[in-house]
């Protein structure tokens, strides 16, 4: 790119100003001096730090004129002699940075028609002001795309134009769009309008019907697989107790028999939570929401969780804030229970012996909260990113059996109901993990 010359654009001004003062006098018509005053002024935007070779490009008719028509004054000065000399050197730099602008115009066309992914750019007005070939075809030939053409001729359906009216608002969006026969994932990213006030919007496309199909493909073989494999060790489980039982086992294999069905529980216990989160995943668990009073809630799932505690010697403690007593709400009190289940039963497994668990219901607003704490190992800040992906362990827990689901499935139950769950940890000082209802389901 070129820079400015304030020192060059400053000296080139000043012969101009005889002609300036000529034209006062009467001695030259405003016809004859208006390209003068035009190429004042761009060499003073030059000086103001404009770039020269532009601010010459942008006036090339009026530099011409004044070369043509203007006499030179009667003193003369070099500065003006050389400016013939200036303009064929500025128009050789014009000509090179046109020949620049031009290759990397079709640098960036290639990229664009050669990228997976659509794009379409939105400019300040709410019209297509760049798209790529990407975009038609995932589009589809129902959609106008052509520059001008309005985003609606695009993006006609009402989840699509709601969001691109969050994203000119400055907000990122992503969300899916089903347009026969694919499955589309739009992201809408707002940016700085360029040497304007305001927001442009940059859509990306990407066709993911095919990794949708391979996603339920792959849900539909958890979901046979876990439940074909459960089968067997069931029978198996049952045929150990049958051992058990009838006393034709030697004390000896007696051990051997308990490690078996430790295992057998264990694989049982994957096989439920994997079955579970396919029946989530799949939309096949539905809910079955219901008017609950928060109170009596608690008390009856403290007293369903007591026996979590007992089996290794932790007090689980129930604080109901008083306001929140005869607080009526509406949730599916099954998945309500499965979801607060499976975090008392992680906070008792990984809590010391002794320590305590306190599970908490409260008002945030206008948001019911349910929050448990245990007094366990805690979790790193870099593991807390992670800590509701499936199967995922943090380094302090790993000693300590499980199925690595329990808390994906608190996440996905969450979003089922619309809600939302999070942590806050620290390494060596417990978890707190606290699900918020939707404010729309506070009151019952």
């Amino acid at each position: 790119m070129t820079h400015a010359h304030p020192d060059l654009a400053q000296r080139m001004t000043l012969p101009l100003l005889p002609w300036a003062a000529a034209l006062a006098g009467g001695a030259l018509m405003a016809s004859d001096i208006e390209p003068v005053l035009r190429v004042a002024g761009f060499l003073a935007a030059a000086a103001g730090g404009v770039s020269l070779a532009l601010a010459m490009r942008r006036h090339r008719e009026s530099m011409a004129r004044l070369l043509a028509v203007l006499p030179v004054p009667e003193k003369g000065d070099e500065v003006y002699r050389a400016l013939p000399r200036a303009w064929a050197a500025l128009e050789a730099e014009n000509h090179r940075l046109a020949t620049e602008v031009e290759a990397e115009d079709q640098v960036r066309r290639q990229i664009l028609a050669n990228l997976r992914t659509g794009i379409v750019l939105l400019g300040l007005d709410r019209q297509i002001r760049l798209f790529n070939p990407k975009a038609r075809t995932i589009l589809g030939a129902s959609s106008h795309l052509g520059e001008g053409e309005s985003l609606v001729s695009a993006f006609r359906e009402p989840e699509s134009l709601r969001n691109l009216q969050d994203a000119y608002g400055g907000a990122f969006r992503e969300w899916t769009l089903k347009r026969n026969p694919r499955t589309i994932r739009l992201r809408a990213v707002p940016f700085p309008a360029p040497g304007e006030e305001g927001t442009w919007v940059l859509v990306t496309l990407d066709d993911i019907t095919h990794f949708e199909a391979l996603e339920t493909t792959r849900q539909k073989f958890i979901s046979n697989a876990s439940h074909e494999l459960k089968t067997p060790v069931t029978g198996i489980r049952v045929a150990v107790e049958n051992l058990q039982d009838g006393g034709l086992v030697l004390a000896e294999g007696e051990t051997s028999l308990k490690i078996i069905l430790r295992s057998l529980d264990r694989m049982v216990m994957l096989l439920d939570d994997i079955s579970e989160l396919s029946r989530i995943e799949t939309g096949a668990l539905r809910l079955d929401p219901r008017p609950l009073t928060a109170g009596p809630f608690m008390a009856e799932f403290m007293e369903s969780v007591e026996p979590l505690g007992r089996a290794r010697n932790v007090r689980i403690r129930a604080e109901v804030d008083p306001a929140v007593r005869d607080h009526a709400f509406r949730a599916d009190p099954m998945r309500l229970g499965q979801l607060l289940e499976n975090l008392v039963s992680n906070a008792v497994k990984f809590g010391p012996p002794d320590s305590e668990v306190r599970v908490e219901a409260r008002l945030e607003g206008e948001v019911l909260a349910f929050a448990v704490a245990d007094q366990g190992p805690g979790i790193g800040g870099q593991d807390l990113p992670r800590v509701f992906e499936r199967f995922f362990r943090a380094p302090a827990t790993r000693a300590v059996p499980g199925t690595g689901l329990g808390l994906s499935i608190v996440k996905h139950l969450a979003v089922l109901m619309g809600g939302e769950v999070d942590v806050a940890s620290e390494l060596g000082h417990g978890a707190t993990f606290t699900f918020r209802l939707p404010p729309s389901d506070t009151k019952a």
